[in-house]
């Protein structure tokens, strides 16, 4: 049922559908569920892309090239999060139009679907080492010396 799948969101409702069918406590064998469980894995925590040309969805490519031209940030694609941290204060106003929200324990912003709130927070490398990740650009300020 993955062979068509062009999209994390669509593995995510797949993943849902056949889990409903094939979880051991609704009828489903033990065994069938752990291969599904193993495939889905695969593909979210491996980012296994879906478009052999694409590594990131169109719509984070978008916004990406909206933000791309600023100095002295850190573009990091997180899983299907953008994070940025860096000077961006100076440009605040501009993330929050784009869509960017601001994650105060981390001290950086983010673009992407937060599920709820979860009670207990990760730390970004938690985070990077369950969803993988890509710093795009790092650019830092020059300093001059004497």
């Amino acid at each position: 049922m993955f062979a068509n799948v062009t999209g994390l969101n669509e593995a995510k409702k797949v993943f849902k559908k056949l889990a409903r069918l094939l979880h051991p406590d609704v009828g489903g064998s033990e065994e069938e569920f752990k291969i599904l469980k193993n495939v889905y894995d695969d593909i979210v925590e491996h980012k296994i892309y879906f478009s052999s040309d694409a590594k990131f969805d169109i719509e984070l490519e978008k916004i990406i090239s909206q933000i791309l031209h600023f100095e002295d940030i850190i573009i990091e694609v997180v899983g299907s999060w953008i994070w940025l941290s860096g000077e961006t204060k100076i440009i605040k106003d501009t993330l929050k139009d784009i869509g960017f929200k601001w994650a105060s324990k981390k001290k950086m912003w983010y673009y992407g679907e937060m599920k709820g709130k979860n009670p207990k927070q990760k730390s970004m490398d938690e985070i990077k080492s369950k969803y993988g990740y890509t710093t795009l650009r790092s650019q830092q300020k020059k300093k001059l010396s004497a």
